[in-house]
Parts: C-alpha cells; sequence; structure tokens
C-alpha cells in the first residue's frame, strides 16, 4: 500500500516511534504488517494523507485440523 501524507506533520506511527514528514511525502507500507496498514488506514480517514495505491487484499489463514482428546498423545 502507498500513502502521501500530507506534511510537515509529526507523529506517532505503528510502530511507536515518532516520525516526521515532509510536504505531500510518499509512504510505502509493507501489506504484511497489519499494524502498518491500519495506521495508514487511520492516517487516510482523518486527512493527513490520501491514499495512493490500495493494500493487497488480505488471505485468510488456512485452518488447521484440531486434535481431538481421543487421538491427542496421552
Amino acid at each position: 500500500m502507498k500513502i502521501i501524507v500530507h506534511g510537515p506533520a509529526a507523529g506517532l506511527i505503528w510502530d511507536m516511534t515518532i516520525r516526521s514528514w515532509a510536504v505531500d511525502e510518499a509512504v510505502d507500507i509493507d501489506d504484511g504488517n497489519r499494524a502498518a496498514v491500519a495506521w495508514a488506514n487511520r492516517a487516510v480517514a482523518t486527512g493527513l494523507a490520501d491514499m495512493v495505491e490500495q493494500p493487497a487484499p488480505h488471505k485468510p489463514a488456512e485452518d488447521k485440523p484440531v486434535k481431538s482428546a481421543s487421538t491427542a498423545k496421552k
């Protein structure tokens, strides 16, 4: 995903560090980092940034078979 942050601005980002942005700075967001994607979506929703490139669709985790009590080792 990619956003353009309308700066100059500064604030906390997804990893709880402080970041400063220049005027209309492009920011690439790792689609696999859910916290980063959530932060970027909030930045867009609040008007701090504009979305340039949507995040890749999230693929649901594969269901793993659950061991029943009768098949679990004792």
